[in-house]
């Protein structure tokens, strides 16, 4: 059995009702049967443009969701909503057109999942047009891939452009209900509280009885850091707005040794902020303190701690630990590639600031999702422990 379970960290999301995906040309995916690729994120580059020209009919670009992504087991019905920037030299006679189609790619062959329908281009200067596919309940595995084509119809000789990146971006409103983090905290209790109804009655053998009735769930948070784009003022108007969040409880089943061999359990739910208090020492870095009521129920997914359990990748949330050598300044995390670091330990102390770009300075890091690169100011000693906590 493990010899330690340790919560390392609770994360807090913020009610994203659709998971938005933008189509990065700039980045390779590679190819599939000779066809290249590119990405698919629900990271936005804004940097130079990157656009794609076709003279015939055919695919114009194809794009596909970094490997782990959705890590879902379905996606649910809706109406996923395409934005994207469209042009065509000389003229728009005999009405050209673009389809857009959607498939699920499970590491060697493509599945058809839903199609739109054609849309006529109606001007040689890009345009933004709108376009709506059905999408129906689709079963996934977690290491299926979402792939979407765009399609040109009835072109002819003329050159069409679909743009994408910098100021004419293309993207799609999907049918995932996603969260997205906005702060983490490594010191943390969760506790939950079922109310007992007295059933005692003549056959008790002089003993009470109850059965159990109402169940009550809070958390409460130390050494609570807001993630990027967040802050305490942020979280004081969720509470001010009354504004439900969702909680992620990350409860690592170690076996002792830091190699994560049980895994992660999961307790996720929805939760009302009770109480918000900032700490700001001196020369020292200011957390907050949460109290957070749940409200509903809340579900438990993940490995259990058990023998032989294996290491999980739960709603998004997948952890990654890493002993020194001695003398790093960086650590490559390919799990973490096109993923958010939303905490970092190292030799058991949490890192305060995580920098997206730039070199880091101090005690702070810095992470490059595109290619997995954790970066540190200061070179690792020899058998410290660093553990990553992505989304």
């Amino acid at each position: 059995m493990a010899s330690a379970i340790n919560g390392t960290n609770i994360v807090l999301y913020e009610y994203e009702s659709n998971a938005i995906y933008y189509f990065n040309g700039g980045v390779s995916e590679g190819s599939i049967s000779g066809t290249p690729y590119y990405q698919m994120s629900r990271t936005q580059i804004t940097g130079t443009p990157t656009n794609f020209t076709r003279s015939a009919d055919g695919e114009i670009a194809c794009f596909i969701t970094d490997i782990g992504d959705p890590n879902m087991a379905t996606i649910p019905s809706g109406i996923w909503v395409f934005k994207n920037y469209m042009s065509i030299t000389d003229n728009v006679t005999g009405g050209p057109n673009f389809a857009i189609v959607l498939y699920k790619y499970n590491g060697s062959s493509l599945t058809f999942i839903a199609s739109s329908d054609s849309h006529t281009l109606t001007s040689t200067s890009a345009t933004l047009y709108t376009t709506n596919i059905t999408v129906p309940t689709t079963t996934l595995t977690s290491t299926d891939r979402i792939v979407v084509k765009f399609i040109i119809l009835g072109a002819g000789s003329r050159t069409i452009t679909l743009y994408t990146q910098g100021n004419n971006s293309a993207f799609v409103t999907s049918s995932f209900a996603l969260g997205t983090p906005m702060g983490a905290s490594t010191s943390c209790s969760f506790d939950v509280t079922t109310d007992q109804v007295e059933v005692t009655s003549s056959n008790s053998a002089w003993f009470r009885q109850y059965k159990n009735d109402i169940s009550t769930w809070k958390v409460s948070c130390d050494g609570f850091i807001a993630l990027k784009g967040y802050s305490y003022l942020a979280l004081m108007q969720k509470q001010l707005n009354r504004e439900s969040i969702a909680v992620k409880f990350s409860i690592n089943n170690d076996n002792g040794d830091g190699s994560g061999t049980y895994g992660y359990s999961i307790i996720s739910g929805t939760a009302n902020i009770t109480s918000l208090s900032l700490s700001a020492p001196v020369e020292g870095t200011s957390t907050y303190s949460l109290s957070l009521q749940g409200t509903g129920a809340y579900s438990i997914s993940g490995t259990q701690v058990i023998d032989g359990g294996t290491a999980v990748s739960t709603s998004g949330v997948t952890s990654a630990p890493f002993i020194a050598s001695g003398g790093e300044y960086t650590i490559t995390f390919v799990g973490g590639i096109g993923k958010a670091l939303i905490s970092l330990t190292r030799g058991g102390i949490e890192v305060r600031t995580i920098n997206t770009s730039g070199a880091p300075t101090g005690e702070d890091v810095t992470f490059n999702s595109l290619t997995g690169v954790l970066t540190f100011a200061r070179a690792l000693e020899a058998d410290e422990f660093v553990r990553a906590t992505f989304s």
